[in-house]
């Protein structure tokens, strides 16, 4: 489904950190959000889950406006947050992981249910009694990235998914979110620090500085520009 945010300013407390921000991401587009750390976009992932509050502007997915809608009405809508550092338990085991979440969020016709998980992490069924604390940073990070599909999601926002993973696995992992997103018609929004890896499964960058959006294009027209100056 279609993400569109129209003025979106919001902050924390007398703190204004978004001004004015407005994009569009269409279904089965990854669209990655760029800039320097403290750029606000975090704080856009943020507001889009409904975590933080819009102070103006206005949020639609698909056909439905967001506005006033809590995360957890987000969440049943489609929405999924990849947050920084890992959403996993890490005293209980893969297995359990995945049974936590999919009583919540699978249901008759789920786009992706747990065997279809293990299917896409081959590496998570071998390790299906291993206590999530004690897999490798690429094997959390699988996992967390399997808790945030499980369902029928609709939207993935991911938030700098490549910390601490070696290259080879940034790259498999991206490859991988390419995959469902264009498998599943599925819209992302790739926050990332990795410039090249993020751009590399792109359709459109947009690049944010001290809250405000300052580039929104092709990521052949980024390359060419001079908006790297804000990195």
């Amino acid at each position: 489904m279609e993400l569109r945010l129209d003025n979106i300013s919001a902050g924390y407390g007398s703190k204004t950190v978004l001004s004015n921000v407005s994009f569009t991401v269409r279904p089965g587009e990854i669209l990655a959000l760029l800039g320097h750390n403290g750029a606000g976009k975090t704080t856009t992932m943020k507001t889009v889950m409904g975590l933080i509050p819009a102070r103006s502007g206005s949020i639609s997915f698909g056909a439905r406006k967001l506005d006033g809608a809590d995360t957890a009405a987000r969440i049943g809508m489609g929405l999924r947050l990849l947050p920084e550092g890992r959403g996993i338990f890490p005293a209980l085991s893969v297995t359990e992981n995945i049974e936590v979440v999919a009583a919540v969020n699978c249901g008759p016709g789920s786009t992706f249910g747990v065997d279809d998980l293990y299917r896409l992490f081959p590496v998570l069924d071998e390790r299906r009694h291993q206590r999530a604390g004690h897999l490798s940073g690429g094997q959390q990070q699988m996992l967390a990235m399997g808790l945030a599909i499980i369902g029928t999601p609709h939207c993935l926002l991911l938030d700098e998914p490549s910390i601490g993973l070696q290259p080879n696995l940034v790259e498999r992992l991206f490859d991988q979110v390419r995959t469902i997103c264009k498998s599943k018609a599925m819209t992302a929004i790739l926050v990332e620090q990795n410039v090249a890896e993020a751009i590399r499964i792109a359709d459109r960058v947009v690049i944010m500085n001290s809250g405000q959006i300052v580039f929104d294009g092709l990521p052949d027209e980024a390359k060419a520009s001079n908006v790297w100056q804000y990195f």
